[in-house]
């Protein structure tokens, strides 16, 4: 999957529309249930890529790495607040 990251017209980050092209997102969706079974399973899968992707960072791409995972998490916890205070 070597796709672009950003729109090279707009800049603007281009993860979420590939995520609802994502085989597991789409099969996980189609009855329209999230399980917990399901989130148990995603986490399987971002963790098994999460290792794979970490032996074959040298130190310097790690650091980084790691501190935009660090900073995708804040986002999604932050989006999960937000969500929450407009209910």
């Amino acid at each position: 999957m070597d796709k672009p990251w950003f729109d090279p017209e707009t800049g603007a980050l281009l993860l979420d529309s590939y995520v609802a092209e994502t085989p597991s997102f789409l099969k996980i969706l189609e009855d329209g249930i999230v399980t917990s079974h399901d989130v148990s399973m995603q986490a399987i899968r971002v963790a098994t890529l999460l290792k794979e992707l970490d032996a074959t960072l040298d130190p310097a791409a790690r650091t980084l790495v790691t501190h935009l995972l660090t900073e995708l998490s804040v986002l999604h916890a932050l989006q999960a607040r937000h969500a929450e205070t407009q209910h």
